[in-house]
């Protein structure tokens, strides 16, 4: 995996605004320019250009006077089941504060009949030393860089992390909120809101993937004592849910998230 704790450099010839826009405007949709200030769009523009040559890009970045880390993961997704949960979970057991997450999934680019995706994360990190929030030191990212190898690299190999994680939030959450409605393009919008604990995004995509559902975009919000998920999902093999089935799947969500996780090995 390439060195990805160096700054991306500025192209010689940056692409006019109305480029980067409409670039992005073919891929997603208008819930990712609520979210996205132009400078965070040209770095996903930079990052989603280096693609081709770089099968899984892990950018860090640390905005000036930032107590945080902003790190952009890029990669093809290529249908791996509960890849986002992976992703979170690895930065679960390594004890890394998700402050706010932006998840997106979109056709591949460069090959846009191939029919291959694309994940574009943006996280918002941090580390807890002596009690206090910082943002991540060079040896963090090395060991996030390493602890993401196995998720890309070997996806069938054991993850020791993740039971390390399952360990970490075995206790059910405390949950406000939860509900689907429709939204557009055949996804449902699941909104789930709950009290802050311990790898409440881990929880939350893991029962996403229990469930069979494929995660196309999401937003998480940590404010004090309360966690604030968006999920934009389809079922499995891409179709819509139905109406219908919003009631069941609320039900066996709730389940999931308010029962204690078994003792793991």
């Amino acid at each position: 995996m390439p060195d990805s704790t160096l700054q991306i450099p500025a192209p010689a010839n940056e692409p006019p605004d109305e480029v980067v826009l409409a670039f992005f405007r073919r891929l997603l949709p208008d819930f990712y320019f609520v979210n996205a200030p132009l400078s965070r769009m040209r770095r996903h523009f930079s990052i989603i250009e280096r693609l081709p040559r770089e099968p899984v890009i892990l950018d860090f970045f640390r905005p000036s006077g930032a107590q945080s880390t902003t790190l952009t993961l890029c990669a093809h997704d290529d249908a791996q089941p509960g890849l986002l949960s992976k992703v979170v979970g690895t930065l679960t057991a390594l004890k890394i504060n998700v402050h706010t997450a932006w998840i997106h999934t979109l056709s591949d680019p460069h090959a846009p009949q191939s029919g291959r995706r694309v994940i574009l994360d943006t996280l918002i990190l941090s580390e807890s030393k002596f009690g206090r929030s910082r943002p991540l030191t060079p040896t963090t990212q090395d060991e996030v860089i390493a602890a993401f190898r196995p998720i890309f690299g070997a996806p069938d190999a054991e993850m020791p992390l993740l039971s390390r994680a399952l360990r970490l939030t075995r206790a059910p959450l405390v949950i406000h909120d939860l509900s689907a409605s429709p939204a557009a393009h055949g996804l449902t919008l699941l909104t789930l809101s709950t009290a802050d604990a311990t790898g409440v995004l881990f929880r939350a995509t893991r029962a996403l993937a229990a469930l069979h559902l494929n995660v196309a975009h999401a937003q998480v919000n940590t404010s004090e004592n309360t966690v604030d998920d968006v999920f934009f999902v389809s079922k499995a093999d891409g179709t819509a849910l139905t109406s219908e089935e919003y009631a069941p799947l609320i039900a066996q969500l709730r389940h999931l998230l308010q029962s204690e996780i078994a003792p793991t090995a």
